[in-house]
């Protein structure tokens, strides 16, 4: 496993989504969710970054200043443009993966995983709850990130780092938590798994990157990805790599 895994296990996903189990019903309430989020995003960017413009630099009437004005404006709208896509994930992370619950647990049962009957609201007070925490401490680390980029040449090392690293990390572990949950692992033994199988959890992050930032691709791109993180543990538990339930650990 590694870098691959996460597109094989997108693949996957999409292949057990339309396989006539019953899982799509299940997945039209976040696809819907997801597409709505990364449409508000995209809003948000466009009508903040014209904003923007008017406030720093109001539209002059001269051909000469009103060139660069145009110029001025394309890069904030192409700025604004940038932050969204980056923003979009962690929105859809958010609000969408709790949506997700019913999905990856029906899937988690049907590709072999252990069965926990719980009730809706329960299950999704709990993935909500979780994902908050994966969430903040994922976008307060892109924050100080993004603040260390602004020391001249720190830049350099900061964007790629949050870009193709930190954020899909925790992208990939919103993915995997509810099916982690559902084994009842504690934080640190999740923590643990992540960072012990970190190549894989990139691959399957920039995938979900991918699938999340992009509008009308998310409409099936969050239930896609939803079923690849519950692919993967799946994986990681096959080959030994997840620790055992409660009920499947030795009596001392």
């Amino acid at each position: 496993m590694g870098l691959f895994t996460g597109p094989s296990a997108a693949v996957r996903g999409l292949g057990l989504l339309f396989s006539g189990k019953g899982l799509l019903p299940l997945a039209l309430i976040p696809a819907v969710a997801g597409l709505g989020l990364s449409m508000l995003g995209l809003w948000a960017a466009a009508h903040f970054g014209d904003g923007l413009v008017a406030t720093l630099w109001p539209e002059p009437s001269g051909w000469f200043a009103h060139f660069f004005w145009s110029i001025f404006t394309w890069i904030i709208s192409l700025a604004s443009a940038a932050l969204a896509l980056v923003i979009t994930p962690w929105l859809v992370m958010l609000v969408g993966f709790p949506l997700c619950d019913p999905l990856m647990a029906k899937a988690d049962a049907l590709l072999g995983g252990r069965t926990v009957e719980a009730k809706f609201f329960a299950e999704l007070r709990r993935t909500l709850a979780s994902s908050l925490g994966i969430v903040a401490l994922g976008l307060m680390g892109a924050l100080v990130f993004f603040a260390l980029g602004l020391v001249p040449g720190l830049g350099l090392i900061t964007v790629p780092l949050v870009t193709f690293v930190w954020t899909p990390t925790f992208l990939a572990f919103d993915a995997m938590d509810p099916s982690l949950g559902r084994r009842q692992l504690e934080w640190k033994q999740k923590k643990a798994l992540i960072a012990s199988n970190l190549l894989t959890c990139v691959g399957l992050g920039l995938t979900g990157t991918l699938l999340l930032a992009v509008p009308v691709l998310n409409l099936i791109g969050l239930p896609v990805l939803a079923l690849a993180g519950v692919i993967v543990v799946r994986d990681l538990e096959n080959k030994g790599r997840v620790p055992k339930t409660p009920e499947e650990r030795p009596k001392r």
